[in-house]
């Protein structure tokens, strides 16, 4: 029943795929025929989406009464969004998905009903949960007294094999927004790296936390390793191969499950203790094409790290700030503002080259209190533009370094690049 609710939202996502393919094609058509822009095909909504397979539902799909109808529009509306993203330029076209390869889920916003032991869904009865927990009697009790309501629950099946149903609600506040006070604890800056995960620290480089190197994938390579080749020695499509593969997401399930509780509650205590959280805004998909490193990256979970601190300072009262992918935060002294021309992933030291300073930290603890300086310049007010490696660079007037620093060219040697190694963008 389960898959046969995930392939209907698959059917409809890529029914309006295919629309949306055919509305672009149309477009582009009319652009051959030299036809302006306004008097053009306009792009498909979620909402004419919507409507055309409200129209086109009982030819297409004669068996779509068997599902919800949000079962259809979440499918319907993952393309509309992407193909929205597609125009800003964000990502690629959407693309049709098969069931070989796209993960089995589905969304349901009607008929949610919680019990211990159950879970109900229109169109689809009630299922039972086979793993109970405090979380979620808390939630029936207050469902019970009307203190919470359900929105939406999504059903998803993971590589270890198990359906997951992720509830979606919304709850009284337990205190008032005008009530609510953010963690009094300082400023801090996350830099995130291999060797530790994340160093956490003030803009006066006090250590506050640190997370070592997740190990997660590579303590469980060797057991990873053996089941992948089991798997790459069965017959493709036969049942061994189907076995094969559960085992080896069973194995990957449970490295992304360590990985997923040490970030869990490194970011808890983070968010709990500090009221701003400044973070660097990192192009890891760029950094995974370093073959040496890229398992060590995708082992850490940076984006993961990143995505909890978001929700966690909002529901703490605080404030993550994403700084800018150009600062150059490992590179720049945390005391004067020197940047250092090239920094090597083997000095470990971070040595200013100023002869007034001459500042040794430690590279990690400097990049930290240099993310946490540029975040307390942001609340402070300082006017910083796109392409600026650093508050106070060309293109902030007056103010100063975050670090504190002077902004004159003696702090910045000639060719000095950005923390990526690349020349400045120029900034129109």
């Amino acid at each position: 029943m389960l898959l046969r609710a995930a392939g209907a939202r698959r059917f409809a996502h890529n029914w309006a795929v295919a629309k949306i393919k055919a509305n672009a094609d149309q477009w582009a058509a009319e652009a051959t025929y030299d036809i302006p822009k306004p008097d053009r095909v306009r792009p498909l909504t979620y909402f004419t989406l919507a409507k055309l397979w409200t129209a086109a539902k009982p030819v297409v799909a004669p068996w779509a009464d068997e599902h919800s109808t949000w079962t259809f529009r979440y499918g319907i509306r993952a393309a509309a969004e992407a193909h929205r993203a597609f125009l800003k330029g964000q990502r690629r076209f959407p693309r049709f998905k098969s069931r070989h390869t796209d993960r089995a889920r589905f969304t349901i916003t009607d008929g949610l009903r919680l019990e211990p032991g159950r879970v109900r869904m229109a169109k689809y009865g009630w299922v039972r949960v086979a793993a109970p927990c405090a979380a979620q009697s808390g939630l029936r009790r207050r469902l019970r007294r009307g203190r919470a309501r359900l929105l939406n629950v999504t059903v998803t099946r993971h590589s270890d094999g198990h359906w997951y149903a992720t509830l979606c609600f919304e709850r009284d506040a337990r205190v008032p927004d005008d009530e609510r006070r953010a963690p009094t604890g300082p400023v801090v800056g996350v830099d995130r790296g291999v060797r530790t995960s994340a160093m956490v620290a003030t803009a006066d480089r006090q250590v506050v936390a640190e997370l070592a190197g997740v190990r997660a994938l590579r303590d469980a390579r060797r057991k990873v390793a053996h089941l992948q080749r089991d798997l790459n020695r069965t017959k493709k499509r036969s049942a061994n191969r189907r076995k094969a593969a559960a085992r080896l997401g069973r194995a990957h399930a449970r490295v992304a499950a360590v990985r997923a509780d040490k970030l869990h509650a490194f970011t808890a205590r983070l968010a709990q203790a500090h009221g701003v959280v400044v973070v660097e805004d990192l192009a890891t998909a760029n950094l995974l094409r370093n073959r040496y490193l890229a398992a060590a990256i995708a082992d850490q979970g940076w984006a993961e790290l990143a995505r909890q601190l978001a929700y966690k300072t909002a529901r703490h009262g605080g404030t993550l700030i994403v700084a800018d992918r150009w600062f150059a935060s490992s590179k720049t002294c945390s005391c004067c503002g020197w940047v250092k021309p090239k920094l090597s992933l083997a000095e470990r030291t971070y040595t200013c080259g100023n002869d007034s300073c001459r500042l040794r930290a430690d590279r990690d603890v400097n990049a930290a209190a240099n993310l946490a300086a540029w975040g307390e310049a942001q609340l402070a007010g300082c006017i910083i533009q796109v392409g600026d490696r650093h508050p106070g660079g060309p293109s902030a007037g007056t103010c100063r370094h975050a670090c504190g620093g002077s902004n004159e060219p003696a702090f910045l040697p000639a060719g000095a690049s950005g923390e990526a190694g690349t020349s400045q963008p120029h900034v129109a």
